[in-house]
């Protein structure tokens, strides 16, 4: 409970710091990216701090050489 709520609070600092200074600046692409990568990240935080079972990226780069190794033949 007490991580993900110090996942959250650290998102809305962070994001209290970085946006204004962006408006100001009129920088309308760069500020839907950071909102969006923003949120993405906090959720996936959010998740691995209430313990949730997140795949692995390297599992699937893994799977994708073993079976291009089988294919060749090495």
């Amino acid at each position: 409970m007490w991580h993900t709520l110090l996942v959250i609070s650290a998102s809305i600092g962070i994001f209290l710091l970085e946006f204004p200074r962006m408006k100001r600046a009129k920088k309308k692409k760069e500020m839907w990216y950071f909102t969006i990568l923003l949120f993405i990240m906090t959720f996936i935080a959010v998740l691995e701090s209430r313990g949730v079972e997140l795949p692995n990226p390297l599992d699937y780069i893994q799977s994708f050489y073993r079976a291009i190794h089988s294919w060749f033949g090495f």
